[in-house]
């Protein structure tokens, strides 16, 4: 089974404070379907380029593809209060592995169209910083920024871009994950040149299926 932890991208969806609001627009143009879009780099789930915060930083079409996709788990850090920090404690019992990718569920995508979805919990920089150490390659979490939105701060954009840690934010239905299980995750954005991020479609699916998925492409 594949597990889709993607935002549908939509007209009026909600953008983090400040970005472009998303338009879909259908044309007319009988027979065919067509729409102009609307949308900042940063628009649903999407994925961070370390240019996002770093102008000489590599941009979304320069991500090798293998970056892409790899073995992970999601972290279980549910029970923090709104705008607090996630702290290094949520890894106990969990075995990292340089090359991984980290999934952080906080639980907070179930206020995905509320204001408060914006005041979510955050990684705090001892939590970032052993994450980076540990040699994570991307982490993902379900709520819009993995800094403190309400605060403006950027302490973990800094330490896993600075790093070269993709991140990856606006993530939905992690709750279909068991958390400390290892899967394959694919987190693919748009190609879009010198892009400091992207909208992607990120994918889950257990790790025991990669030789059945194999098989079946080559059927």
């Amino acid at each position: 089974m594949i597990y889709d932890l993607t935002r549908c991208i939509s007209s009026g969806m909600p953008v983090y404070p400040g970005d472009p609001p998303v338009a879909i627009t259908p044309l007319l143009a009988p027979p065919w379907q067509i729409s102009t879009l609307r949308l900042g780099s940063h628009s649903g789930t999407h994925l961070d380029a370390p240019r996002h915060r770093f102008t000489n930083g590599i941009g979304i079409d320069e991500i090798p593809p293998e970056r892409l996709i790899g073995m992970g788990i999601v972290i279980d850090a549910r029970g923090y209060a709104a705008n607090t920090p996630i702290g290094p404690e949520v890894l106990a019992g969990n075995r990292l592995q340089a090359g991984m990718m980290v999934m952080i569920r906080t639980g907070w995508e179930d206020f995905w169209g509320n204001d408060d979805y914006f005041r979510h919990p955050y990684l705090s920089a001892d939590l970032t910083s052993m994450l980076v150490a540990c040699g994570i390659t991307l982490i993902g979490i379900d709520a819009p920024n993995v800094d403190s939105t309400v605060d403006g701060s950027d302490t973990a954009h800094v330490i896993l871009l600075q790093a070269h840690c993709l991140i990856a934010e606006n993530l939905c239905n992690l709750a279909a994950l068991r958390c400390g299980v290892q899967y394959t995750f694919a987190c693919l954005p748009l190609k879009i040149a010198d892009a400091d991020g992207a909208p992607a479609r990120v994918l889950a699916w257990d790790a025991n299926e990669d030789t059945v998925l194999r098989d079946a492409k080559h059927t």
